[in-house]
Parts: C-alpha cells; structure tokens; sequence
C-alpha cells in the first residue's frame, strides 16, 4: 500500500518565514488579467475586491474570478436602476400585467455574485470548513500588516530582507 503525499502545511502568517512571504508578496503589482477588459465602473468595483485580500493571498485564478465578479456586480447595479425606474410588474401588449424580465435577471446576477464571493473564499466559513470567520479574518490583517512593512524600509529595493519578529502569538488561533 502506498501513502498519499501530504499536502504541504501553509506557512503560519505569524512567523518568521510568514513575515517574509508577505512582505516580498507586497511588491506583487495587481492587473487585470489578459484578455478581459473592465470599463471604469466595473474597474473601481475590481479594485474594491481585490483590496479584500492581502497581496500574499492574490493568485491569477482570483484575479479573474474577481474581474467576472465586478462585471457581474457592474451588470446588477444597472439592471436595478433599470427596473427600478420600469417597476417591478408590466403591462403586455394586450393589458395584462406581467413580471419585469429584468427580476429574474437581477435574481441571477446575484446568484452569481454569491457564487464569486463563494469561490474567492469572501465568505470565509467555506474556507474554514464551517469554522469561525475569526481565522481568515486574523490571517489577512497579519498579511496585511506584514505587507506594510515594506513601505517603512528605505527602498533600496534589495532581495534579502530583514529579520522580522513575528507578531504575538497570544492573539493567533491556530490558522493552519
């Protein structure tokens, strides 16, 4: 019988070689990813996703997953402001009143932005495994917190960094 390979355990954000994986992550320049195209609208909703993250946490898949998020987001607030002025039922050809399309449109787009959300880890208790939100959270204001290190040192923009202490330990859950 063969063992599985296990998976390689994540670097605690609170030690040492966490520190220095965040703060060599805080260099990552954040792009729309090739091939898509986002007009302003949708360009400020994608840069509201993405600061959601830490810089340590971006991959290419999230960064498309978030591109399609803030067109979809795009695509619901004028759906909303459409329906909003139409109303909510209509009157057909021959006088009858009728559901606005533009609900069940609305009611999609929502669906796929809870889905977006899902995949993105936004909702953290799915990347928990039904835990508690505390640990993502933690772990990103970690990240986040070692990522601003980098704009304190003077720029000289070496490979090697300095040795970090890593934050307290007693206000860490176990985020493995």
């Amino acid at each position: 019988m063969t063992d599985k390979p296990k998976k390689p355990r994540r670097t605690r954000v609170d030690s040492a070689a966490g520190v220095a994986n965040a703060i060599i992550a805080s260099g990552k320049r954040i792009a729309v990813p090739s091939g898509v195209t986002l007009d302003a609208k949708q360009m400020r909703i994608f840069l509201e996703i993405v600061e959601e993250f830490s810089l340590s946490e971006i991959s290419g898949h999230k960064l498309r997953v978030a591109a399609n998020m803030a067109i979809t987001m795009a695509a619901l607030e004028s759906d909303q402001k459409l329906l909003m002025s139409e109303g909510s039922v209509l009157t057909n050809s021959h006088g009858n009143q009728v559901a606005n399309p533009r609900t069940k449109a609305c009611s999609g787009h929502i669906s796929s932005i809870l889905s977006f959300r899902r995949s993105l880890g936004i909702h953290t208790r799915q990347l928990e495994g039904g835990g508690d939100n505390r640990n993502v959270s933690l772990r990103r204001a970690h990240n986040k917190a070692s990522e601003a290190l980098l704009d304190n040192m003077d720029g000289d923009d070496l490979i090697a960094r300095p040795n970090v202490v890593p934050i307290n330990r007693k206000e860490t859950v176990d985020d493995s």
